[in-house]
């Protein structure tokens, strides 16, 4: 018989909601926004907070919008630490 070693994956303290936000430069979303025209037409809803809504119901396999609150409400307590809340957050609109 061989002797088999089993690999363990590299744990993470990060959700993988915060490893994929990280990826995308900070520069980038702003200078999109800007770019296209969406800053602008942004009132409530920063484009940063929809590039993370929109990652995170293509994560969770949202159907639509109430999908998407319900299961932020949800998981509210494991990714409160991934985020800094703020006016513009998903579950207060």
């Amino acid at each position: 018989m061989k002797n088999q070693t089993r690999h363990k994956p590299t744990g993470s303290k990060f959700s993988l909601l915060r490893q994929l936000c990280n990826f995308i430069p900070p520069h980038l979303v702003p200078l999109l926004a800007r770019q296209t025209g969406v800053e602008d037409q942004a009132r409530t809803f920063s484009p940063w907070s929809h590039v993370v809504s929109l990652l995170y119901a293509q994560l969770t396999h949202s159907l639509g919008l109430n999908d998407v609150c319900d299961a932020l409400r949800l998981h509210s307590g494991p990714l409160a630490g991934d985020f800094d809340k703020g006016p513009n957050d998903v579950t207060d609109s």
